[in-house]
């Protein structure tokens, strides 16, 4: 008889990924790949469009099932934050976000393992996007058969919060695979002789905020700054900001979203990768940076400072400090090229397949 597990994907099948949604395909994949003997794997997601679909599928070989429900996310996060729901998840179920069908009076072999990315939305937080979030963790901790987290600090924030007796995994994330894999491509993509890379994320306006008032700063380099992602969220435009800023025409290069193989250049040719996202505990783009031998500035949170374990540059303070430590790095060839190694030697420490069998073991244990 086999046993099945349904992983719960999160923001996928999107054009322009997001944190999220790039960890929730990375560790289905990973989960796929790695399953024991005996046990297959499954998918459900919100309602997606066939498109959306069709490129999760793509990126997700070997899944036994993709079910998609009748509602978008927003309706499906607020079903399931009720116990709610027209599409029943049985057995052993494995959320890679918040969004988890937990229930407080399970059935029978029943099993719900979610994954806490931090204690904060890794997008921009509106008041609704709040509420949900602050109820969705609240519930995690007190019905969740086990909780995933990237880091120590994470696990230990949580503790604080509600007793977690054993339920906690520390599982660490991966560089991009997809990325690992192109960066032996060729990749025809205009370049500066010399550059900063900062990347940009959908959904996330605060961030780049944050990235043109330290390129803003007045201790910032004088060095121009490549920026891979989007440009725009709603009605803001990163080049209006930037102009709103004082920042000199030219000073940035907006690419726009990049392949695997165009970004992989991008960090291969990178002086150095800035990266400003304070609520970021997952610390992806890090990991990518660090895979390919990019040394990383960036907010000395504790758990991107765990998870980079000193191969990067680690700020206390806000964008002016962040400027001044890019600012410092970029004047010391030996020490760009010292970190860029310890960078490289740390993140191949990490793989998605580890993890994968981190949380295969978790489900095992419980």
């Amino acid at each position: 008889m086999t046993t099945r597990l349904t992983v719960v994907l999160d923001e996928v099948g999107d054009r322009t990924p997001t944190m999220v949604g790039r960890y929730s395909t990375e560790m289905a994949r990973a989960l796929t790949a790695t399953a024991p003997t005996g046990i297959e794997v499954a998918a459900i997601a919100a309602k997606l469009s066939d498109g959306r679909a069709a490129r999760a599928e793509a990126q997700l070989p070997g899944l036994a099932e993709l079910r998609r429900t009748a509602v978008p996310a927003r309706e499906l996060r607020e079903a399931w934050l009720h116990s709610l729901t027209t599409l029943p998840v049985r057995g052993l179920v494995h959320a890679t976000s918040l969004m988890a069908p937990l229930r407080r009076e399970p059935s029978p072999g029943d099993q719900v393992t979610v994954t806490v990315h931090g204690l904060q939305p890794l997008s921009d937080r509106s008041k609704r996007k709040q509420q949900w979030f602050d109820r969705a963790l609240r519930r995690a901790l007190q019905l969740a058969d086990g909780i995933v987290v990237p880091s120590t600090a994470i696990a230990e924030d949580l503790s604080l919060m509600h007793e977690t007796g054993d339920r906690v995994r520390v599982v660490h994330p991966a560089p991009s695979s997809a990325l690992l894999r192109a960066a032996g491509s060729d990749a025809a993509l205009s370049l500066p002789d010399e550059f900063v890379l900062a990347i940009t994320n959908p959904g996330a306006l605060g961030q780049a905020r944050r990235l043109i008032e330290t390129i803003a700063s007045p201790r910032m380099p004088d060095v121009r700054v490549v920026v891979a992602g989007p440009v725009q969220w709603g009605e803001s435009r990163l080049a209006g900001l930037a102009v709103e800023a004082g920042i000199p025409a030219g000073r940035l290069v907006m690419l726009g979203q990049l392949d695997d193989a165009e970004l992989a250049l991008a960090h291969r040719r990178a002086l150095a990768h800035l990266h400003v996202a304070e609520q970021d505990a997952l610390g992806l783009s890090l990991l990518d940076a660090s895979a390919l031998g990019t040394p990383t500035v960036h907010p000395a949170t504790r758990s991107l400072v765990e998870i980079a374990s000193g191969a990067s540059v680690a700020v206390e303070g806000g964008p002016h400090e962040l400027a001044g430590a890019l600012a410092d790095l970029l004047t010391d060839d030996a020490e760009r090229a010292r970190l860029g190694l310890l960078a490289q030697d740390r993140a191949s420490a990490f793989t998605w397949e580890t993890a994968a069998r981190q949380v295969w073991q978790l489900h095992a244990e419980l």
